[in-house]
């Protein structure tokens, strides 16, 4: 990745900028044909949620016309309810982490079946959240899917909090690689997977990220001297991914859903 474009769209999240927490973006998978896009906001505490919001059409996005909002749990106290703002949507599934727990929820939009899957040894609680400055609470599990497929991305103990990259067989619904990297999640904002390259972010000011650090899956390198700007209109990120179908970035910025375009 070469570079970033300043905001191709702004929208508030249509919860309102008091979700300051949650995610959205487009499906993410290199075979869909569907445009659907979604949100899925964080409440009590910005830390649960359990309600996804599901749109058609990019049209049908930025209007605020023919949603859906789809079930994902009873409640947000719900051991299937989502923890934290890592979640994303592949292939019409919507993966995050699990009610309070080291797994990944795998909920499918149409079967409405969860699937789990244990992260051994992940931190969790606040015990490995983005960070930097201030931390951005209930960040410890973030999702991630690039051209590759789907990647989770956490901290352990055994690694002294730095950061693990995990490829997930949606298929089977299992771990088939690890990835330990030098890379303290706490030094962090955000991160995000790009062809099998992991990108993470630092706070630069109120009004800019700047990406600074790749880590290579395939060659296992580390790249600490990029400098890649990227605004935004907020201080906190709480998702941040790419899709490689539209080849764009999605944030969730403090309750502002924006989307930025990469240039290779």
């Amino acid at each position: 990745m070469k570079n970033i474009s300043s905001p191709v769209n702004t929208k508030l999240s249509p919860y309102g900028k008091s979700y300051i927490s949650g995610g959205w973006g487009r499906d993410t998978s290199a075979t869909s044909e569907m445009e659907r896009y979604w949100v899925q906001p964080l409440v009590s505490g910005h830390r649960f949620g359990n309600i996804i919001r599901l749109y058609q059409s990019f049209e049908d996005f930025m209007s605020g016309r023919n949603y859906k909002d789809e079930i994902i749990a009873p409640s947000y106290s719900h051991s299937d309810a989502v923890q934290g703002p890592g979640t994303i949507m592949y292939d019409g599934v919507v993966y995050y982490q699990c009610y309070t727990t080291a797994e990944l929820c795998g909920f499918d939009l149409q079967t409405k079946k969860v699937q789990r899957l244990k992260l051994p040894d992940a931190g969790i609680n606040n015990k490995f959240p983005y960070c930097y400055y201030t931390c951005r609470d209930w960040t410890d599990i973030d999702l991630a899917a690039d051209s590759q497929g789907l990647w989770v991305m956490y901290s352990t103990e055994a690694n002294h909090g730095n950061m693990v990259l995990s490829r997930v067989d949606t298929e089977h619904f299992n771990i088939t690689h690890t990835w330990k990297t030098r890379l303290f999640k706490r030094s962090v904002t955000n991160a995000f997977m790009v062809c099998g390259v992991l990108y993470a972010t630092r706070y630069v000011d109120l009004y800019r990220e700047e990406v600074f650090y790749a880590f290579d899956t395939t060659t296992g390198m580390e790249d600490n001297m990029l400098s890649l700007p990227l605004e935004k209109v907020s201080a906190g990120i709480a998702n941040l991914h790419y899709n490689p179908t539209d080849m764009k970035l999605y944030m969730y910025n403090d309750g502002y859903l924006m989307a930025y375009q990469a240039f290779f």
